[in-house]
């Protein structure tokens, strides 16, 4: 009797065991973070370019909702300018309501029109993180002035080699009343002699010391507003006139008047 009742008590512990363990929390799931507020979605930098202070510190503030706080950690929050480049990463813990809600202080040195890129992950005791949410803060220039190609340096006419490709650079010097980094591409278009645009247009041009290593970079100086670009012309090329037109884009998309230079292509 006695073994019979110790093997009915034992099988009643271990049954008692296995529906406790039903309710324990599971670690390994994510904690997703809903971006609910976020206080703004431009700003003026207009009075920081140019001859400005050259640096704008941008604060904000936010709320993020929790989808659970039984295993969360921490919410990070990193900031990256348009170039990838990181400018704030920061952690907030401490919930309220399952809501995490705080202010972020940002200083960009280099002042520039384009897009600053917030994103909030949260993140499990094992440090694992959940889905997260982005906000794009946009910098604009009230007083934005176009782009402008103060000169271009391209030869005005090309004897084609019958034996091997004839390979020349095109130059743009570009300048912008906000500063040169406003200057988000410059590139140009060619109209072949029959009046019909080339079928690679545009074609863009490079101030980055060669950095890219793309077909035709052949920048020499990076950043100094003066955009280059390698042009081969097979002996094949068809012979006449062509018309090549330059154009500088900024950070809001204003462009600049273009510039048209002739080039004589001949045998």
């Amino acid at each position: 009797m006695r073994k019979i009742a110790l093997v009915i008590v034992l099988s009643f512990v271990a049954a008692a065991c296995q529906k406790s363990s039903n309710i324990i929390i599971d670690n390994s799931q994510p904690v997703n973070a809903q971006l609910t507020y976020f206080d703004k979605d431009s700003l003026n930098i207009g009075p920081y370019l140019g001859s400005g202070p050259g640096k704008v510190t941008i604060s904000d503030s936010f709320r993020v909702k929790l989808s659970s706080v039984q295993n969360f950690s921490y919410l990070e929050v990193n900031v990256q300018n348009d170039s990838g480049a990181v400018l704030n990463d920061l952690s907030y813990s401490n919930p309220v309501d399952s809501t995490i809600a705080g202010s972020i202080t940002t200083t960009i040195t280099n002042v520039y029109v384009g897009d600053i890129t917030y994103t909030f992950t949260a993140y499990n005791d094992q440090s694992a993180p959940g889905n997260y949410s982005m906000k794009v803060l946009r910098l604009y220039d009230s007083g934005n002035q176009p782009p402008v190609i103060d000169s271009v340096s391209a030869p005005d006419s090309v004897q084609i080699d019958p034996s091997s490709n004839v390979i020349f650079d095109l130059y743009a010097r570009v300048s912008d009343p906000s500063g040169l980094s406003n200057i988000e591409r410059v590139y140009f278009n060619t109209t072949k002699p029959d009046g019909t645009p080339s079928t690679g247009n545009p074609f863009l041009m490079y101030d980055d010391g060669g950095a890219s290593q793309a077909p035709g970079d052949d920048d020499k100086v990076a950043n100094d507003g003066i955009y280059t670009l390698a042009v081969q012309l097979p002996p094949t090329t068809t012979l006449g006139t062509y018309i090549f037109t330059f154009y500088a884009v900024d950070r809001s998309g204003i462009s600049s008047t273009p510039v048209s230079h002739s080039i004589k292509v001949y045998k």
